[in-house]
């Protein structure tokens, strides 16, 4: 129905404006099929239509969370700086399912661990050189365990490290 001048304003929870809303919301970011359904769930649309829509981006390969679970890995490690831990909590606020984390996790060694820990270590020595040693080592020490690195891995890296 058209009026004059007027578009036709469709039903708040059609079909359209669900897949609408949730291709606007995949243009920003990735997104679980968890974040997704919390998302649809709380704009109040129609529980039918929100099935509808996922089956029609899981189809699609729009929702896909082997594939972010892998991305987010590799942003977390490489460019965060997450330690186990971090990364582990990283993928559970995604909405990554804990099966799929504790795969992700099999292929973090602790070798990599410590080789993130060493750069990371390495990038924030410059911004506190002005520091004395005491200061620079504790506050290096609580920015590794925040971002989730374990006691054992902080230990071994300030073993080797000369500060």
């Amino acid at each position: 129905m058209i009026r004059k001048g007027k578009a036709v304003r469709r039903l708040k929870g059609s079909l359209a404006e669900v897949r609408g809303y949730a291709l606007r919301l995949l243009n920003y970011r990735s997104r679980s099929k968890k974040e997704m359904l919390e998302r649809l769930g709380k704009k109040g649309f129609d529980q039918d239509h929100i099935n509808d829509v996922m089956g029609f981006l899981e189809r699609a390969k729009l929702i896909n969370d082997e594939a972010l679970a892998s991305d987010l890995f590799r942003q977390s490690t490489e460019r965060k700086s997450l330690g186990c831990m971090g990364v582990r909590m990283f993928l559970f606020s995604r909405g990554i399912p804990k099966e799929l984390i504790d795969k992700i996790m099999s292929e973090h060694t602790r070798e990599m661990e410590e080789l993130s820990a060493r750069n990371f270590i390495e990038k924030k020595l410059g911004s506190l050189n002005r520091h004395p040693d005491n200061v620079v080592k504790r506050r290096l020490w609580g920015m590794l365990q925040r971002r989730g690195y374990s006691i054992s891995v902080i230990s071994k890296i300030f073993r080797e490290i000369e500060l």
